[in-house]
Order: structure tokens, then C-alpha cells, then sequence
């Protein structure tokens, strides 16, 4: 599945970036960012070094959705200081195990997991762990066999490396389908499901001047919802 351009304005560009596709290198993935340049959307050699050709915020490899992307490094830099004044409100979409609450606030620190490097722990607040903050809703519960599932909305106030998956995990609510933070039972749901991928995605975002973006759910993610009749819960 290709990326998709949802929309475009002079400043920026709103795409439907498909799950398995890495943002920016490195990455032994295709990335965003070449298929841009290979697209003709942006040109490498019109940015410096350290702006990253245009990248504003980052999507997880596996983390299908909206993301924005800088067509100047004037645009690039008022786009970052909405995201770092926590200005810009962003909607996830995950199916994950368990039967979760109806809502709730999680705020627990994020730091390096010291036994693998890949992954990021919940902690108490330390010199190197940094404070996350998730508030989220659950849209709908449905049963896989024995087993409960729930339909969460997740809003990351933060912007930490895999903050909405570490964090439902700490709370016992392991997105369906991810292979670094599930668990046996979102493991064994996945198979059930025939999910190929992990139930996140980047549903919409919202900008101070009102403009929201949404960018559709790919296939794979609405035929589980369909079969577990929580399509309709969006």
C-alpha cells in the first residue's frame, strides 16, 4: 500500500502514511520521506542537513495515519513549535485486550528500557525518563472467543517514542497485533483476527486555526472492526 496525499496547502502537506513505511531514515524500510522526493513532492538538495527535509512529527513504522509534512524550513519551524507548545490535538485509533474504562488519564514517565534497546518502559520519574501524559475513550467492546477486546480513542498530550503503546500497556490493555509490547493474550487475539499489523492508527489531528485532517482507516484495520461490529463505534 502506497502513502496517500490527503491534502495540501502552501505550507504543508497532510498524508495517509501506510503502516510498514518508516517516517525518515535510517530504517531498513522504505521511508516517507524518499517516497516524496521520489514523488517529486519535495527536493532533498533545497534543505539543510539538520532539517530532516521538512519532517515535523513522526509516526511510528508500524503506526498507520496523518501526518503533516513541511514544504520549507520556515514552515517546518512554525509547525514544530505547535507541536512542542502541545497546540495541535491528535486522535489515535486502537483495538486493544482486555475491557478497558470508559475514560482515563495516564501519566507515567517513559524512559529506555536498559535490557532492550528498542523498547521503552513506564517509570517513575527519574534524571532519564521523561513525563507522558495519555488521555483516552473507549469507544466500544467486543468479545474474540473467551477473550474481550476494546476500541480505544487514545490522545497523546506528549509526544514520546511509542508513548499510547507503552502506556496502555501499563495499564493491561496491550494493543492487539504489536509484536514489541503485546502480550500472549493480544498475541493469541491477533491470530484469531488475521491482523498482520498493530490495531494503531493515526486517526486525526486538529491545528489551532481549526483545521482538522483525517485520514481513513486502510482495510486491514476496518474488516476486524467490521467482523467484531465496532466499525460503527467510529
Amino acid at each position: 500500500m502506497k502513502p496517500a496525499i490527503i491534502a495540501e496547502t502552501n505550507d504543508y502537506l497532510v498524508i495517509n502514511k501506510p503502516a510498514g513505511m518508516a517516517t525518515e531514515p535510517p530504517s531498513d524500510r522504505p521511508t516517507l520521506r524518499d517516497w516524496l522526493i521520489e514523488a517529486g513532492q519535495i527536493r532533498a538538495g533545497e534543505w539543510a542537513e539538520d532539517k530532516r527535509c521538512g519532517v515535523v512529527h513522526r509516526l511510528d513504522t508500524d503506526t498507520s495515519g496523518v501526518i503533516l509534512w513541511a514544504k520549507s524550513e520556515s514552515a517546518q519551524a512554525s509547525l514544530q513549535q505547535l507541536w512542542q507548545g502541545r497546540q495541535v490535538k491528535k486522535t489515535y485509533l486502537a483495538l486493544v485486550a482486555g475491557r478497558s474504562e470508559q475514560t482515563g488519564v495516564i501519566e507515567a514517565a517513559i524512559e529506555r528500557d536498559n535490557r532492550n534497546d528498542r523498547q521503552r518502559v513506564t517509570h517513575l520519574p527519574t534524571t532519564k525518563s521523561r513525563s507522558a501524559i495519555t488521555e483516552y475513550k473507549t469507544l466500544g467492546h467486543a468479545k474474540v472467543g473467551e477473550r474481550e477486546v476494546s476500541l480505544i480513542s487514545a490522545h497523546p498530550i506528549t509526544g514520546r517514542t511509542h508513548q499510547i503503546r507503552v502506556h496502555l500497556k501499563s495499564i493491561g490493555h496491550p494493543i492487539i497485533g504489536d509484536k514489541l509490547y503485546g502480550e500472549k493474550s493480544s498475541d493469541e487475539i491477533s491470530r484469531t483476527l488475521g491482523l498482520k499489523r498493530q490495531f494503531l492508527h493515526a486517526f486525526s489531528l486538529e491545528l489551532p486555526d481549526n483545521k482538522t485532517y483525517q485520514a481513513n482507516l486502510p482495510s486491514e484495520l476496518t474488516e476486524p472492526l467490521r467482523v467484531l461490529d465496532l466499525l460503527g463505534k467510529i
